[in-house]
């Protein structure tokens, strides 16, 4: 064949090569777009504020057990409640676990939040306690009593002063945020904490005068989140609160271990841990489902709401209707 020809033949071949060769990467590109477009984009970060309580403390658990692995859940403790409660302000945080008057605290500040899980009942975890020469609520009168200044620890204090017929005007307040409560008990005469600090000051000799039992109802902590944030972050909700119930789960099942897990954050001793848990009530599921759905929150919410507004803990009525979701709880 002349020259020119086979030449003319190999220069066909390379340029088809070079088009089924384009081809084939355009199919390639068209298709892993095909796929992108349909798969799911990533959920944004869920983070979750907290402060140190044992009641918050399971949702760590569920963490240290790989529940929330590849997920976007992030857990963020801080220093203290009032934190709590600004990070949720200033929507450095997508939700938090907060006492319910905290919550109702920040719907007058006109945050949108909803209430997707009850956390825990307190039922002797927060309490009063006073140095040992102290020996009724009485002698507090002139007394240095230090409280953080949360409606939580208002409540508390309010409750414990009229119990003894006295009132915040006989008594010197002290403020005092959560991780100075140890010193604060040296310093004063008395001191409204919780678990685990407050098994912390009674291993040291507090004495405890009054505690949640005597307002049975009262202090509740719940897991509140933006409302907005429902709509962005459906899946890992879901993944928050199954982990939790796992977690809730394996505490009843392998006690022994969740609170070997537990206790280098709480600071205190896995069976101090479990002593704790016994003046906390924590609904599981079905309990949750009680009070979520069965409109059992929402009465509590409505007593607490007008206790606050008598105590001027809260200084407007403000509207709970749709502050209690359900829905996102496992089927």
């Amino acid at each position: 064949m002349h020259l020119i020809s086979l030449l003319q033949i190999r220069i066909a071949r390379l340029r088809f090569a070079s088009l089924l060769s384009s081809k084939t990467v355009l199919c390639i590109i068209v298709a892993v777009s095909i796929l992108v477009a349909c798969s799911k984009p990533a959920e944004p970060p869920l983070r979750v504020g907290t402060n140190n309580w044992p009641g918050y403390e399971l949702l760590y658990l569920a963490r240290s057990l790989k529940f929330y692995d590849d997920t976007s859940i992030r857990l963020v403790e801080l220093k203290n409640a009032s934190d709590v409660m600004h990070a949720m302000r200033t929507r450095n945080l997508e939700a938090a676990a907060l006492t319910l008057d905290e919550s109702l605290t920040l719907i007058q500040d006109g945050i949108d939040v909803r209430i997707i899980l009850v956390m825990d009942v307190s039922n002797g975890a927060d309490a009063l306690l006073v140095k040992p020469h102290i020996n009724t609520l009485t002698d507090l009168n002139g007394k240095k009593i230090a409280v953080e200044y949360t409606a939580v620890g208002a409540i508390l204090l309010d409750a414990a002063l009229e119990k003894a017929d006295l009132t915040a005007s006989d008594v010197d307040i002290i403020s005092c945020t959560l991780e100075e409560h140890e010193r604060c008990y040296t310093s004063n005469d008395a001191i409204i904490t919780f678990e685990p600090v407050r098994t912390a000051l009674l291993n040291k000799g507090a004495r405890q005068l009054f505690d949640s039992s005597q307002i049975p109802g009262r202090i509740i902590d719940v897991l509140v989140v933006h409302h907005d944030v429902i709509k962005r972050n459906p899946e890992s909700l879901k993944r928050l609160l199954s982990g939790y119930f796992q977690a809730v789960e394996h505490l009843q099942i392998q006690p022994d271990d969740a609170t070997t897990r537990m206790a280098p954050r709480l600071g205190i001793t896995p069976e101090e841990i479990l002593t704790s848990y016994e003046g906390l009530s924590i609904p599981g599921l079905s309990g949750n489902r009680v009070s979520l759905k069965n409109h059992e929150l929402k009465n509590t919410i409505s007593n607490l709401s007008r206790l606050m507004l008598e105590k001027k803990l809260l200084i407007k009525s403000i509207n709970t209707e749709n502050l209690v979701d359900g829905s996102h709880l496992p089927e």
